[in-house]
């Protein structure tokens, strides 16, 4: 039997696909010995944690849409390397979703096919790429107009209701609770936590989706912190995004940061109505308000206090001269009015004498009128009911003449309609099967039939029934 890797069939030449595979590494190795700098975007990174292994998915794209791609391999320890170097550089942690520019060896595997082992990686391409980035987002929201709508806002004199963006576990976030809680003052804040990723893949979509819930219910605050701590900077890039930093720049509430140590601004910092570099500074920032408020109203108060003060000893001087001068023009006007006074006493004196007298006869005139004039209408009062009872009396004997005729005919009527009468008259009473004859039914042959009249009760049975 001839070799299985070769065949002749009907004079073709058949390959085993593993000589074909075969041939193409050899080809691999001997014109792709060397490694190559390649640039590809990191669209998947496909890290496993039980080996330390990685597989990136790398692509390259053009107007948004895929150009070539190829799955890329780092070995554990190049990885170790690799990301410590990147993060050390870039302070951005090696993820996916970044451009880089890598050093890397063209290898095919018959068993795994055609890929590229990633050993090295030039840091300052990324950091250089994540800079064009950052700037390619500031000028977008400066051309539509958006970069300054944040800043824009004026902070709540009192900003006392705080939505705060962070992780629960974040020691920003401990930070920024322990500072408020415990200013000298006793200041009192209200805050609410949304927990979100602070950084890393999901920290964009987390923190968008936490300013869309808070924008919900944005008249339940004042403003909105977005906080992180810990002293790293990596993981800041996130916060260059243009989604995210439009998000905040376009937010109806003053958005405050506090998300790192770094001098290096991010997007979403420069955007913010308040930027903080750390989530204290936040909160010195906030418990500052509150204080600069009081100071105010304490330095106002002196300062009332003071011109109320000299307020109150002008016009006390002012007062005890106007008092003096109104004393003296009301005892003159007393004085007067007393002088009237007895003047007026005297003549009412006078009026009164002769109007007692005037009134003293009158009341003997009507005192001899009452004594007459009762016993008269009393009299014509008596006569009037005398002749109303008299007509009372002749009304109710014709009412019950009149009613005691009609309940006669009534009852001669009612006597007339009794059963037993009727039947005295020759009438009878024809009943089937206990029940009165329907007159408009005829009954059936062989129905029992029951006539009653005055002298008694006939049975009788149906032979037979006719229709008119």
């Amino acid at each position: 039997m001839s070799d299985p890797a070769m065949v002749n069939l009907e004079g073709k030449r058949v390959f085993a696909l593993s000589e074909i595979t075969e041939s193409i590494k050899r080809m691999f190795e001997k014109h792709y010995a060397l490694p190559y700098w390649i640039r590809a975007e990191v669209s998947k990174l496909n890290y496993y944690p039980q080996s330390g292994h990685c597989y990136p998915d790398l692509v390259e794209r053009k107007d948004g849409k895929i150009k070539a791609q190829i799955r890329g391999i780092i070995w554990r320890d190049d990885l170790i390397n690799i990301t410590t170097k990147f993060e050390q550089v870039t302070r951005e942690e090696f993820r996916e979703g970044i451009d880089i520019m890598f050093l890397a060896y063209v290898r095919f595997s018959s068993e795994y096919g055609l890929s590229l082992q990633i050993s090295d990686i030039e840091p300052l391409y990324t950091l250089g790429e994540l800079a064009r980035e950052k700037m390619e987002t500031i000028t977008r929201l400066k051309k539509e107009g958006d970069f300054h709508k944040n800043r824009n806002l004026l902070p709540p004199l009192l900003p006392k209701r705080l939505a705060v963006i962070s992780a629960q576990t974040s020691k920003g976030y401990s930070d920024l609770i322990i500072t408020l809680e415990a200013n000298p003052w006793g200041f009192t804040f209200f805050t609410t936590l949304y927990h979100a990723v602070l950084q890393g893949d999901g920290a964009i979509d987390t923190i968008r989706k936490q300013l869309a819930a808070i924008g919900e219910n944005q008249d339940q605050y004042d403003a909105v912190l977005i906080i992180r701590g810990g002293g790293d900077e990596i993981g800041m890039a996130a916060y260059d995004n243009y989604q995210l930093a439009r998000d905040v720049a376009c937010f109806p509430l003053p958005v405050i940061t506090g998300i790192g140590h770094s001098t290096n601004e991010t997007v979403v910092e420069m955007v913010a109505a308040v930027n903080k570099i750390t989530p204290t500074d936040v909160a010195h920032y906030l418990i500052g308000r509150f204080k600069d408020f009081s100071d105010r109203i304490e330095s106002a108060g002196i300062r009332i206090k003071l011109g109320a003060n000299i307020i109150v000893d002008t016009s006390r001087g002012r007062f005890d001269r106007a008092a003096a001068g109104f004393f003296e023009a009301v005892s003159e006007v007393i004085e007067s009015e007393h002088a009237l006074i007895r003047q007026q006493a005297q003549a009412v004196k006078d009026s009164t004498g002769v109007a007692v007298f005037n009134h003293r006869i009158a009341m003997s005139k009507y005192e001899s009128i009452l004594t007459i004039r009762p016993a008269q209408i009393a009299d014509k009062q008596r006569a009037a009911l005398m002749e109303q009872t008299r007509m009372l009396a002749l009304h109710a004997r014709h009412f019950l003449n009149h009613h005691q005729k009609e309940t006669g005919n009534t009852a001669a009527r009612v006597q007339l309609l009794d059963p037993q009468s009727v039947l005295k008259r020759g009438f009878t009473i024809t009943r089937i099967n206990g029940k009165s004859l329907d007159p408009t039914a005829l009954p059936k042959p062989g129905d029992v039939l029951e006539t009653e009249s005055w002298s008694g009760k006939i049975r009788s049975t149906v032979n037979e029934t006719k229709s008119k």
